[in-house]
This record gives structure tokens, C-alpha cells and sequence, in this order.
């Protein structure tokens, strides 16, 4: 009888976790594209040709190692 009510509470409490660590990482990427961007914005400002500027800006994403877009 309970049985099923432990299975359904158990998949539930693994979805949220599952959930939680996912949105963690996706904030970390986020911070991590973010301080990417800025570091673009400071190369332009300083006057650095645009192409070294988006070579760089392309390389820290990579570092990013992120899966997202």
C-alpha cells in the first residue's frame, strides 16, 4: 500500500534534486559568459583591434566549458 507512495516520493525528491543542480550549473555558465563579456568590452575599450578581441572572447567561452549556446 505504501509502496507506491514511497516510489512516488522518492522519484519527486530526485526530479527537484536534479532540478536544483542543474540550476546551479546553468548560473555558473551564465557568470562565466557573463565575465567573458566584459573582458570583451574592456579588450574594445582599450583600443584592441576587434578580431584579437573576439578570438579572445571565443577562447573564454571555451574555458567556460559550458554546454550551452
Amino acid at each position: 500500500m505504501f509502496a507506491s507512495t514511497r516510489r512516488t516520493l522518492a522519484t519527486a525528491a530526485f526530479c527537484c534534486g536534479l532540478a536544483f543542480s542543474l540550476s546551479a550549473f546553468a548560473s555558473a555558465c551564465e557568470d562565466c559568459y557573463r565575465n567573458c563579456f566584459v573582458e570583451r568590452s574592456q579588450c574594445r575599450a582599450a583600443g584592441t583591434p576587434q578580431e584579437q578581441c573576439l578570438a579572445a572572447y571565443v577562447e573564454c567561452r571555451k574555458r567556460c566549458n559550458c554546454q550551452l549556446p
